[in-house]
């Protein structure tokens, strides 16, 4: 059984695909090929006492000595109840800190957060068991980990973005059925539901939300029509309403988006999206990266590393430092069950393939990513643990001077 995150991660993949009536099949090979080119980052493979299964799904950092990473953690692969996983960056070390209680029967997943300061953070996920529905949860002065009740309606969120500048905070995910965008605005200490764009779909999945600025924010996921192939789902906030945004370069067979940010204050607008897009047809499906750049009123495709037989890439996050020093990840594989974690830099005129490790077995990814300087970016996800009895968390750390 696999943990829920990794669930998620795969669903993405099918349900983009599963529109057209296609599998993507990976035929047997020796093993991914690595990007060899570009900036060396370093990894390892934390545990957690009492949890042998876990999973790293969003990282954010306050200040590059000041982190926090969030996901979920299992006692076995049966596990239905616990607490979340929530691991700080603190004077040098990753280190795990207590998550918000929960009731017996209740398992807790946190895969979004976000932080005004070093004294208050927000993550957001979801709950199952005997309480299923939207998981917030908000870290304060006192220095512990307590659950804030959201609005209605219920569903499961998945990304949050807050502005220390203006104190406001999105958070954003997929209703229960999975058929439409929720959107909370925190405003004035309290959340607000806020209505999405108009959307017909059989299936919705939102993964990611920045700001550029208080009344220039971008929403994205994908959404699969009740006839067609899933595609690509880009929503703006103009300060006033939520709107459908076009999203250019993406194939016949469709794509998503699974992570975006945004470089607040930057001029003119800079939000950089990444997910992947397929080409039509039927049997093995090339994957290949589906880049954006939002300049403030439209997306621009931009050229990145192509799929290839045996070599499928997908982009899971993506964050910038400046405007010109970016850093996405994801994985890269023969397979859902064969795959190494992936890292493209971007340097302001085009992205270039890293040195990522893969320190575990089998299928690895990269699922967050923060960037806390130009220099200084930490990447979270998870691997098979070699036994095949679950998965592992792993924390990945980019700085060109070491």
């Amino acid at each position: 059984m696999y943990t829920a995150s990794r669930f998620r991660v795969l669903a993405l993949i099918a349900a983009s695909l599963l529109g057209g009536g296609l599998l993507l099949s990976a035929p047997a090979a020796a093993g991914p090929a690595r990007p060899e080119a570009g900036p060396i980052w370093s990894a390892s493979t934390l545990s957690v006492p009492g949890a042998p299964i876990t999973s790293l799904v969003a990282v954010t950092c306050v200040t590059a000595t000041d982190c926090w990473a969030v996901g979920d953690r299992f006692k076995s692969s049966s596990s239905v109840s616990g607490p979340a996983l929530i691991e700080h960056y603190l004077s040098g070390d990753w280190k795990p800190v207590s998550a918000a209680p929960v009731q017996r029967g209740t398992l807790d997943e946190l895969s979004g957060i976000s932080c005004l300061s070093a004294t208050s953070c927000w993550a957001v996920g979801m709950r199952s068991g005997s309480r299923r529905g939207n998981l917030l949860e908000h870290y304060g002065a006192h220095g512990d980990w307590n659950v804030v009740e959201t609005p209605a309606p219920q569903g499961e969120l998945y990304s949050v973005t807050c502005e220390s500048a203006n104190g406001q905070c999105w958070a954003v995910g997929s209703s229960s059925d999975f058929r439409s965008v929720i959107t909370f605005r925190l405003v004035g200490g309290a959340w607000h539901y806020v209505r999405s764009a108009p959307l017909s779909a059989s299936f919705v999945q939102v993964n990611g939300v920045a700001c550029a600025t208080e009344d220039d924010c971008l929403l994205v996921g994908f959404a699969t029509p009740k006839h067609g192939v899933g595609r690509a789902l880009a929503e703006r906030w103009n300060g006033r309403a939520w709107s459908r945004v076009t999203v250019a370069g993406e194939l016949l067979g469709g794509g998503s988006l699974a992570g975006v940010d945004c470089r607040p204050g930057s001029s003119p607008t800079a939000c950089w999206a990444v997910g992947q897009t397929v080409t039509k047809g039927s049997g093995l499906i090339p994957i290949h990266p589906l880049v954006e750049r939002w300049n403030g009123n439209s997306f621009t495709f931009v050229h990145s590393q192509l799929g290839s037989a045996g070599n499928y890439p997908e982009l899971k996050a993506v964050a910038c430092a400046a405007v010109t020093a970016c850093q996405a990840v994801g994985s890269r594989g023969s397979g859902e069950d064969e795959a190494l974690a992936l890292a493209e830099g971007w340097n302001g005129s085009g992205w270039s393939g890293e040195t990522s490790p893969s320190p575990l077995y089998g299928f690895q990814t990269l699922t967050g990513v923060a960037c806390p300087t130009a220099e200084d970016c930490w990447a979270v996800g998870e691997g098979l643990n070699r036994s095949g009895s679950g998965s592992r968390m792993i924390i990945e750390h980019f700085s060109p001077s070491s």
